[in-house]
């Protein structure tokens, strides 16, 4: 080997290196479009669908996705070298190990990049289903109350149903749930009593106390409330009293809140025009309304006297002034009235004397000279009896 061997040796090794750089320069340029839509792909999810405005806008995370699904190419070594001019043919080699140095750290770092991209196209995937799913939602519930709207349109003016019957598709379905919702309010108003008779507790469900057993007026008119307030009733009354004790006199007033005649429905009957697309209602005869409330107050009445002395477990009450009121609007005048309309002092002999159960309550009413309102239905009052 000659003195200048080392170098030519050297020299070709830098000319090797030079060459290198050109061809794969060259590579890079005619394929460098495998890589534009990968470099578009994170420029526009940088810049506009972003993580962000994918929250937002279900447009835009179904773009989002799109652009995900773009997977990043696998590094070349190519895509590391230099663009010319290159700083001599000596400067070769150390360019080229710095691209290939370049290149293998990008390629060990690709398959976590990888990893990285699916795990937030699988997040982004899921956020645009729920995204979906939500908006679903919403336009069915917003096609439902449209749809019930137009249903409730239907109905006469003032009619106001059960919510789960706005839940029935049909309005004839809905015609025939509320007929048998009406008469199966009818049928407990007029069973009333006999019902709840039959459902008295035998005994009270708590223990009384010292007080009440030893005839504390306060603890036997708090019991006889307790009683009222349980009374078994059809689900559309809601029994609400007050009471006083008096416990020389053995007497227990009693002030009992009645429904209003709204207890009594209004119609008798719907029925559905298919033609017109639209429900016809059977207005009651007032009449009907009449006796109806008038039974139901009178039932109301004696099964509140039965109930009181039935739970007289210490025996402390002798007599019982029962008023029953009602909380309503003067249809004359429009200004809120609380009128008596039935009232009755009744001796614990004198009620056990009756047969409640198998008498009318008409009967029973008259036989204890209990005074009721001719006409609870337009609040004619009574004189209610004073304790």
């Amino acid at each position: 080997m000659g003195p200048f061997d080392g170098g030519q040796q050297r020299r070709a090794f830098e000319y090797e290196a030079y060459q290198a750089l050109w061809r794969l320069w060259l590579t890079a340029r005619r394929s460098a479009g495998g890589t534009s839509n990968w470099d578009s792909a994170c420029e526009l999810l940088q810049t506009y669908y972003t993580v962000g405005q994918a929250r937002r806008d279900t447009e835009v995370c179904a773009m989002r996705i799109r652009y995900l699904e773009i997977a990043e190419p696998a590094p070349r070594l190519a895509d590391f070298v230099p663009e010319p001019p290159y700083a001599g043919i000596p400067d070769a080699p150390r360019r080229l190990d710095q691209a290939r140095y370049d290149y293998r750290l990008a390629r060990a770092r690709h398959p976590q990049r990888e990893q990285h991209r699916l795990r937030e196209l699988e997040t982004t995937r899921a956020l645009y289903a729920a995204m979906r799913d939500a908006q679903a939602r919403a336009q069915a519930a917003a096609e439902l109350a449209r749809r019930r709207e137009w249903q409730q349109s239907r109905w006469p003016e003032g009619v106001v149903l059960e919510a789960d019957i706005y839940q029935l598709d049909g309005l004839s379905d809905q015609v025939k749930v509320q007929n048998s919702r009406i008469e199966s309010r009818v049928r407990a108003l007029t069973g009333l009593l006999h019902d709840g008779l039959k459902h008295l507790p035998d005994a009270p469900a708590r223990d009384l106390g010292q007080s009440y057993r030893a005839g504390d007026a306060a603890a036997v008119a708090a019991h006889a409330a307790s009683v009222l307030a349980g009374l078994p009733v059809p689900r559309c009354i809601s029994p609400v009293a007050t009471a006083a004790f008096a416990a020389e006199a053995r007497e227990l007033v009693v002030e009992y809140q009645l429904p209003t005649v709204d207890v009594i429905p209004a119609a008798e009957s719907y029925r559905y025009d298919e033609d017109q697309e639209v429900v016809v209602g059977t207005e009651r005869p007032a009449s009907q309304v009449k006796v109806l409330y008038t039974n139901t107050i009178a039932q109301l009445t004696l099964l509140s006297l039965a109930a009181i002395l039935a739970l007289d477990i210490g025996r402390h009450i002798d007599v019982v002034v029962f008023n029953g009121v009602v909380d309503a609007l003067d249809p004359r005048s429009g200004q809120p009235i609380r009128p008596c309309l039935i009232t009755a002092r009744v001796t614990a002999e004198e009620f056990a004397a009756l047969d409640v159960t198998n008498a009318s309550a008409s009967a029973c009413l008259d036989r204890l000279c209990v005074e009721m309102s001719q006409d609870p239905a337009e609040f004619v009052p009574v004189r209610p009896a004073p304790g």
